[in-house]
């Protein structure tokens, strides 16, 4: 199989909240709640190492929760290659309705600086001669 390089440089924690109808303007109650470590880029690693292939997944995590991320990395056996940057990685809220229509609050993403993006180019050509693909996603 495969070695994969995934770039995320947005990525998510992701709330999804089940409920049986959004009624606005009103309380809601949940029926369950769910939180996940996403974005589009760890998506598809996720999606590549059901199929076997070897990951390492790089990109922007805020440093200040990273414990999702670092418990998907350790459960997947990805090899771990972001770069670490100050604040929280951004949250997304996912309303799941009965009915299936879904609706989507995306937080800010992570403000990176110049030193960090150059950090992350310096990883990439240090990692991306090693893989047989490089896929940029999010």
């Amino acid at each position: 199989m495969a070695r994969v390089l995934t770039v995320t440089l947005n990525p998510a924690l992701d709330l999804t909240v089940q409920l049986s109808a959004l009624r606005l303007g009103h309380v809601n109650r949940s029926e369950s709640l769910q939180m996940h470590a996403a974005g589009k880029g760890l998506n598809v690693a996720q999606v590549l190492a059901d199929l076997g292939h070897q990951l390492t997944v790089t990109g922007f995590l805020g440093e200040g929760n990273p414990q999702a991320f670092d418990q998907l990395f350790a459960a997947r056996g990805f090899a771990d290659e972001f770069v670490r940057v100050p604040g929280d990685t951004r949250s997304n809220i996912k309303l799941a309705e009965a009915d299936g229509r879904v609706t989507d609050i995306n937080g800010p993403g992570l403000l990176v600086s110049e030193t960090h993006c150059k950090e992350l180019l310096t990883r990439l050509e240090r990692l991306a001669p090693a893989h047989d693909l490089v896929v940029v996603a999010g």
